[in-house]
């Protein structure tokens, strides 16, 4: 089996075309926000420079217009690191992607990356890039990849700050303006109420100031044993 390799040394920074600058393989994170990391331990194994590629790779294909020998060779390389990938399957609870706390988007690429910048027990401020990769049309972010980062903060806030852990109840999102592919924009999540097992919080994502979209969510803790 042939083990196609991985370019390397690239930057793509052009917000016009939403294609990101790779990440650092691990970014420092407010203490309060994090917990662990995942199964694998610290940070510093090269996780975190593969899966910032991976976003890259994600970015330019959404971005390309590709011949069809491109196509064909891009498909075998494909083809071959899923054969190897799969020879290394784990169960859940012993996988890496998503379980990476040291890093931003946990360490996998289904939500953009969200970099916190400060976090107590009520809130979090941070920035996210959508990359080329979550374009809907016209230059915009698709319509579903807003509320999947919307799910991402208040959820990760629900939990942080040693709570115990709750699923998402209900997660109601409302668009108020274009949000951008490529731009930076500012992300602020906080604490409405906790009340018994209900908490309810909100968050909302700006560009320059100018609201782009706002989200409520409420979340129930997890009974004992509950999955």
């Amino acid at each position: 089996m042939r083990t196609p390799g991985l370019p390397g040394g690239s930057r793509y920074d052009d917000p016009a075309l939403g294609l990101g600058i790779p990440e650092p393989e691990s970014i420092p994170q407010v203490e309060s926000w994090t917990r662990a990391a995942g199964p694998d331990g610290a940070g510093g194994d090269g996780y975190g420079g593969m899966i910032a590629r991976l976003r890259g790779f994600l970015d330019h294909v959404a971005a390309a217009r590709l011949d069809p020998a491109t196509v064909a060779a891009l498909s075998d390389d494909l083809g071959a690191w899923t054969e190897r990938l799969a020879d290394a399957a784990v169960p859940e609870r012993e996988q890496v992607f998503g379980h990476r706390d040291d890093m931003p988007g946990r360490g996998q690429t289904m939500a953009p990356s969200f970099r916190v910048h400060e976090a107590d027990r009520l809130s979090v401020r941070g920035t996210v890039r959508f990359g080329r990769y979550f374009l809907g049309g016209n230059g915009a972010v698709h319509g579903g990849a807003v509320p999947l980062l919307f799910d991402e903060v208040l959820g990760r806030l629900s939990g942080s700050a040693g709570r115990t852990l709750a699923r998402t109840a209900y997660l109601h999102t409302d668009y108020r303006s274009i949000t951008p592919i490529g731009a930076e924009l500012d992300v602020h999540g906080w604490f409405v109420s906790e009340e018994g097992r209900k908490r309810v919080l909100r968050a909302e994502i700006r560009h320059d100031g100018v609201l782009c979209a706002e989200a409520e969510g409420l979340f129930i803790v997890l009974n004992p044993g509950q999955p």
